[in-house]
């Protein structure tokens, strides 16, 4: 049997690995003597088929992991010869789980014809059985977020279940932690969005619906503040830039749709993103008119290329940003 677990949410593509792996030596090899973890980086063709060709040891199957051969092996040939080692093998004697990191929804079924030159293997793997596991987002990582704090014996709101995604978003392995602690602080009683709020550490994208809110409400102030500390703590002024360039996107959009239809869950809908942060883009939007987003926009990506291109001061792109926003409201 040949498996391929793919995708950019890897705490989950762990867990799943984890599943099969257990279930393997539950079935066939207690000892876990035949389990083999193989380095995909500097994955040989003779290592692969020496492992993978090999009769179990006191049990009837091996299970052969290789992880990230497609993503991090160097050499040029080594995907055609597993292509070719696996056109060959027709035998189920043995169980080859692949696993790979990949972009969100960069590889799916439907896309195999484009990526047949760039990822040829990854393409031919998707022939197996194929699990991809994107990033959760909306009432997905919700509905995660609810049964992982049930399966650890924890109790939480439904409001706090959203405050919890907003703060944290799809890094699950962040998220597991979070949850540990709050359960912990709580004693098993039901966590608050008062909890949360106190107890978790939000990511930079919660610090940008700050500074968002700061431009939107014209204060010079806080929104310098809220700037500078971010580069004090070591953010680099790109990926300050790239946040703002998105949360401004996201408001564009928001402008744009609530002129039709006022309602978060069709904006979280539209637009991909989650109804909490809906709400936080909806109350923004309102305060910017069309003309004004568009404009910071094109400044913001006015931005980018001198970032990119110039020697020019990077703080003093910014400070001429807020300054702008915040002088003409």
């Amino acid at each position: 049997m040949k498996i391929l677990l793919y995708g950019p949410d890897t705490y989950r593509s762990r867990q799943r690995l984890h599943f099969y792996r257990e279930g393997f030596k539950k079935k066939y090899d207690p000892s876990g003597l035949n389990v083999v973890n193989l380095d995909g980086e500097n994955l040989t063709m003779e290592e692969l088929s020496k492992s993978a060709g090999q009769m179990g040891f006191l049990a009837s199957k091996r299970f052969i992991v290789v992880e990230n051969l497609i993503s991090k092996n160097k050499n040029k040939k080594i995907q055609q010869e597993v292509i070719d080692y696996l056109d060959k093998d027709t035998s189920d004697e043995n169980v080859l789980v692949f696993r790979e990191v990949t972009e969100e929804q960069e590889y799916s079924k439907k896309q195999k014809s484009k990526t047949s030159s760039a990822k040829p293997l990854l393409t031919r793997l998707l022939k197996e059985k194929a699990e991809n596991f994107p990033l959760l987002q909306g009432e997905q990582l919700n509905k995660w977020i609810r049964a992982e704090v049930k399966k650890r014996g924890g109790a939480i709101s439904s409001p706090a279940v959203l405050e919890l995604a907003s703060l944290v978003g799809s890094d699950l392995w962040n998220m597991v932690t979070e949850i540990e602690k709050l359960i912990n602080f709580k004693n098993r009683q039901e966590i608050t969005p008062d909890d949360v709020r106190n107890m978790v550490r939000a990511k930079f994208d919660d610090n940008i619906f700050h500074l968002t809110d700061a431009l939107a409400a014209r204060n010079a102030k806080l929104s310098f503040k809220l700037l500078y500390d971010q580069l004090a703590l070591g953010s680099h002024e790109l990926y300050i830039l790239t946040m703002l360039i998105r949360q401004f996107r996201i408001l564009l959009q928001t402008k744009e749709l609530i002129d039709r239809e006022p309602n978060y869950y069709t904006v979280a809908s539209r637009l991909q993103i989650h109804p909490f942060v809906a709400q936080k883009a909806i109350r923004d939007a309102r305060r910017f008119s069309l003309a004004e987003l568009k404009n910071i926009y094109r400044q913001l990506l006015e931005i980018d290329i001198r970032l990119k291109t110039t020697q020019d001061n990077p703080r003093l792109m910014f400070d001429l940003l807020v300054t702008g926003v915040c002088q003409a409201g």
